[in-house]
């Protein structure tokens, strides 16, 4: 896919919306999406419609224009105070704006007039931020003149705060907005329907406030879309804050020095680098730079470090992680990256739709037959690496109670060392490794594959036996064909310690897991605390090199033929043991028995 692209997750825009709508409507607020941030998207304007929101604000008439070309059906606010040029196409293109000049409205009143339109306008206060907004003590004035215009309806007043100076809106600033509105209503015998107390930056006023007084409407752009608070850069509950993801290629990857040779002077923007001695290390540079994105916004997803920028490129200290030229290198965004990236032709927009469970499925059915047919031409190159028991290990972890008896939990010796890590990682969260089943030889596998057929079987007597061998295929691969004969091959669920049961992964009750179309890693339909569980568990595995199966979420490989294929391996490390002999030649290593085979 091209790069540099931006990831826009529709499905995480649309409940970052519904989520924050609920919340603020819960004290009385209606919140007004803000489109600026993501250069009004139409795709983005439209989710966020569907998800409820009737206003949508943008800074820039091109933009509303935009969005009502593209057929988002919804009321449109400048959020930006008018510029007196463009009055006429504000009185035409929006249904409200923001004001805090009056030559700016009796402008708007005259183009409202010629066009036989009623332009709404909010009057913007200024509390102490220094941006727009009539001073308090001037305010009555305005309004008075205001009044007076015709073409005009004064719909609210409403103030902005966090944005030029940082000024926090705080409980002080809420309650003198709400006794400016009461007072002017008071004073004029009007009803004022929005009192616009603010932003995003708004929220932990809103989250301690017993009171909002007359505030009752908020404009969010931040919040919905990266899912966290401006001021302090904490994530609000229960939202994504990665909707928005950023990803750029690697271009050049060599091990340099971390200090520049030479006599330094400015750099290309004017300014004098600093740089810290860190040896040889591994640098990479990325094919993305200031031009793109405000590259001070941007947080790597990776252990890696951004060393600077220049015009086209970025500069990281990759560490650890196994980059090669061609790596994609994926980053969350503040605000202003957002905002930049979003408006750089340079950068591919890549709108991730939401998906019904019905497309999903066929997608995951279609990449399994390509699986299976490229399985079936993956050669081996045995590495002759031995089985262990996990039994034999001092990993905390749980067993699952097998049909085979005498069963030992057997797996190659580097899938062993994962599974240790993988132990300790969850030991530290409070939760425990389920092994559920690793090496199968192929009679346990037929075992398998015959319960399970009895049990549909029961349950549909009328199947014939080739319908039911094709569904439990779908599940249980035929004896010969199970990557479990490998011992590169590891069914997992997690044991949660504090609430003593089984994580919920949306198909199982416990242990036990009901074998149909939702077990496929990523099923829409799912509850969100079953999706943040599958999450974990399969990256846990998925950092330690293991591939998921496409059908199963507790299923992952690791050096077998499944595992090579989905890494675009030349060869697999692990072929089929169909009987590994276990009592013929025994390696002994501390604590630990090796079954060679």
């Amino acid at each position: 896919m091209s790069t540099p692209r931006i990831d826009i997750n529709l499905s995480k825009i649309a409940h970052n919306a519904k989520v924050l709508s609920s919340v603020f409507r819960s004290k009385g607020i209606d919140i007004i999406a803000v489109t600026k941030g993501v250069c009004a998207d139409p795709h983005i304007a439209n989710i966020l419609v569907k998800s409820g929101v009737k206003i949508l604000a943008d800074s820039r008439i091109s933009n509303i224009k935009k969005m009502r070309i593209a057929g988002v059906k919804a009321n449109f606010l400048l959020i930006r105070t008018p510029m007196i040029s463009q009055t006429e196409s504000i009185v035409l293109d929006t249904d409200m704006s923001l004001n805090s000049e009056l030559s700016v409205i009796k402008k708007l009143s005259e183009f409202a007039i010629l066009h036989g339109k009623i332009h709404k306008i909010i009057l913007m206060v200024e509390l102490g931020d220094l941006r727009e907004g009539i001073l308090p003590s001037q305010l009555e004035n305005t309004i008075k003149k205001v009044l007076a215009l015709k073409g005009i309806k004064l719909e609210g007043i409403g103030t902005n705060l966090a944005c030029f100076s940082g000024v926090k809106p705080t409980t002080e600033k809420m309650d003198t907005l709400s006794a400016i509105a009461i007072n002017i209503e008071k004073k004029f015998n009007i009803k004022l329907s929005i009192i616009s107390g603010g932003n995003s930056a708004n929220y932990n006023w809103f989250n301690t406030t017993k009171d909002v007084g007359r505030i009752n409407n908020l404009r969010l752009g931040e919040s919905i879309f990266l899912g966290y608070e401006p001021l302090t850069g904490k994530p609000i509950p229960k939202l994504y804050q990665d909707a928005f993801m950023l990803v750029a290629e690697v271009i050049e990857l060599k091990n340099k020095g971390s200090v520049p040779n030479g006599e330094i002077g400015l750099d290309a923007f004017g300014n004098k680098p600093k740089f810290k001695d860190q040896g040889m290390i591994n640098r990479a540079i990325l094919a993305m730079g200031v031009q793109d994105v405000m590259v001070t916004g941007l947080t790597p997803k990776l252990d890696i470090e951004i060393l600077g920028a220049g015009g086209d490129h970025i500069i990281i200290n990759a560490k650890k992680e196994k980059l090669k030229v061609g790596s994609d290198v994926s980053f969350t965004l503040k605000y202003g990256a957002l905002a930049t990236a979003m408006n750089s032709s340079y950068i591919f927009k890549n709108i991730i739709r939401p998906i019904s469970a019905a497309a999903y499925c066929a997608i995951v059915e279609e990449k399994d037959r390509l699986h299976k047919k490229k399985t079936a031409m993956m050669t081996v190159e045995e590495d002759n690496s031995p089985l262990i028991s996990l039994q034999d290990s001092d990993f905390n972890l749980i067993f699952e109670k097998s049909m085979q008896k005498n069963y030992r939990y057997l797996v190659r010796k580097e899938v062993y060392k994962k599974i240790g890590r993988i132990s300790k990682l969850l030991n530290d969260q409070g939760k425990k490794l389920i092994i559920r089943s690793v090496w199968r030889s192929f009679e346990h596998q037929q075992k398998l594959r015959e319960e399970r057929a009895k049990f549909i079987k029961k349950k549909n007597p009328e199947k014939t036996v080739e319908e039911i061998n094709e569904i439990v295929s779908n599940f249980i691969a035929p004896r010969m064909q199970s990557t479990h004969a490998t011992g590169g091959a590891v069914d997992a669920l997690i044991y949660d310690l504090r609430g003593e049961c089984v994580l919920d992964f949306g198909t199982n009750d416990g242990l036990h897991i009901d074998l149909n179309e939702k077990c496929y890693p990523k099923h829409p339909d799912i509850s969100k605390k079953a999706k943040k569980n599958r999450k974990l568990l399969m990256k846990l595995f998925e950092d330690e090199d293991f591939v998921c199966d496409h059908k199963e979420y507790w299923h992952f490989d690791y050096g077998n033929i499944a595992w090579a294929v989905e890494k675009n391996k030349e060869y697999a490390h692990f072929g089929i043991l169909e009987t590994p002999d276990i009592q013929s030649t025994v390696f002994q290593h501390p604590d630990k028995t090796l079954f060679y085979l």
